[in-house]
């Protein structure tokens, strides 16, 4: 079985990501939705670690979330590192992975 882990990077965009719609909507609905979301692709991840989409980046794969946010990580042994959540629509050179 895998194990999940968070960068610390990848935790702030999520959670930043996460109150930016909440206030942008004043609703919570869109970040529930999110919410939902990252958690069956990390589910789906832990029973298919290798599925995710190969990016220019070393031993780094990306899988989306929704229309706009895709979960980058790595693999090491039988941990799946989340290393970065993404917003597309942000400036790609600010990725840094």
């Amino acid at each position: 079985m895998y194990k999940v882990i968070w960068s610390v990077d990848a935790e702030l965009d999520y959670y930043n990501t996460l109150m930016f719609w909440k206030e942008h909507n004043k609703s919570s609905t869109y970040s529930e939705k999110l919410i939902q979301d990252v958690e069956k692709k990390i589910v789906y991840l832990i029973h298919h670690p290798n599925s995710g989409i190969a990016t220019n980046f070393h031993n780094t794969f990306k899988i989306p979330v929704l229309k706009y946010f895709p979960l980058y990580y790595r693999l090491s042994g039988h941990t799946i590192e989340i290393i970065a959540f993404w917003d597309k629509r942000r400036n790609p050179d600010n990725l840094e992975l």
